[in-house]
């Protein structure tokens, strides 16, 4: 039995899984600014917050047949917007780093024009080095740095110890500061550090 005052949630999700446009707009309009403010906390950014409501509630419209009305429609939804909010924060982390890298070489000319693909090379380069982190520590800096995962989170998920967690990912960033130092992209690195500790 659900409690009263979760009743005309429960009845929402269940109507929007019939496709019932109008509860789609009262849930918007229930937790609009709520997630406008826990994205601000995370992005410091009106447009991008405003960005996130609009990515989370697409996401629900597109998986409405899909939803459980007897789960916790907010904490999907929050979870949802933290994700969106910790990709628009990685991609800032690679925009930058590759300006930073683009200035060195000289090319601030063609940066705009070739920005995404060689953001996107960005990206898999980083990564690729990070296949070369023990098994352990590539999973904990991957969980925190891609999957947008608090070090406690990360911690009670592996059943550690949150200093480990922390030891984990320090060693990671020291390994691939050395690593990408042949790329001129250490900068890269010291913005992961700003970005997510």
């Amino acid at each position: 039995m659900h409690q009263s005052n979760d009743k005309w949630l429960y009845q929402a999700v269940e109507r929007l899984k019939q496709d019932d446009i109008k509860d789609f707009d009262i849930l918007f309009y229930k937790f609009e600014s709520k997630i406008f403010n826990f994205s601000f906390k995370l992005t410091h950014s009106k447009e991008e917050s405003e960005e996130v409501v609009q990515e989370v509630f697409l996401k629900v419209w597109e998986k409405r047949s899909s939803l459980r009305p007897e789960g916790n429609f907010e904490s999907y939804i929050f979870t949802i917007a933290k994700n969106i909010a910790y990709n628009k924060a990685r991609d800032h982390v690679y925009e930058l780093a590759y300006k930073e890298y683009a200035m060195k070489l000289g090319n601030t000319d063609t940066y705009d024009v070739e920005k995404q693909l060689d953001l996107k090379e960005l990206e898999l380069l980083i990564q690729a080095s990070c296949q070369k982190l023990p098994p352990v520590r590539r999973k904990v800096f991957m969980m925190s740095r891609f999957g947008g995962l608090t070090n406690d989170e990360i911690a009670e998920t592996l059943n550690t110890s949150t200093s480990n967690i922390k030891n984990h990912i320090y060693k990671a960033l020291i390994f691939l500061k050395e690593h990408l130092r042949t790329h001129n992209l250490v900068r890269c690195v010291l913005l992961f550090i700003a970005a997510c500790l």
